[in-house]
């Protein structure tokens, strides 16, 4: 697909992981470590978001110098779906389900990010998808420690 659509693709996922964390920190805003957690977690997604936003302003500046980007829509798709459907259950998750979740929802955007820029052909949104993988990586890390500490 053409550039700016896998982007906007990619900012559409950032944007939604980043409503599931800001759903997760309402659920235990009572558990301050929980709550810092996943509001950080929140603020990097919509981190990661203005990153793809301000990439989409330059492929649609120069859009014949990008190159069609090979990203999966269905796997994209479906991982907002699953979110979306989280969120509107209101099912009570227990903290360990929430971080869990997190760790599984980071780790298929993390492959989704780095398949896209192993065949990505244009060196600067490659190394965007790239470190949106790497940025996955860290949450996933973050996310594995807080288990870790909390003994979940």
């Amino acid at each position: 697909m053409n550039a700016e659509k896998a982007l906007r693709l990619l900012g559409k996922l950032e944007k939604k992981v980043g409503e599931l964390y800001d759903y997760f920190s309402g659920l235990f805003g009572s558990d301050d470590g929980a709550r810092e957690l996943f509001d950080q977690l929140c603020q990097d997604e919509d981190s990661h978001n203005s990153v793809v936003q301000y990439q989409m302003r330059i492929v649609r500046q120069e859009p014949g110098a990008f190159g069609d980007l090979e990203v999966s829509e269905k796997e994209i798709s479906s991982i907002m779906s699953f979110i979306d459907k989280t969120i509107s259950s209101h099912k009570k998750l227990t903290l360990k389900q929430a971080v869990e979740l997190s760790v599984k929802i980071e780790g298929t955007a993390s492959e989704s990010h780095f398949r896209t820029a192993l065949v990505q052909n244009n060196p600067a949104l490659g190394e965007l998808v790239r470190n949106l993988g790497v940025s996955d990586e860290e949450h996933t890390k973050r996310l594995r420690d807080f288990i870790v500490s909390r003994n979940l």
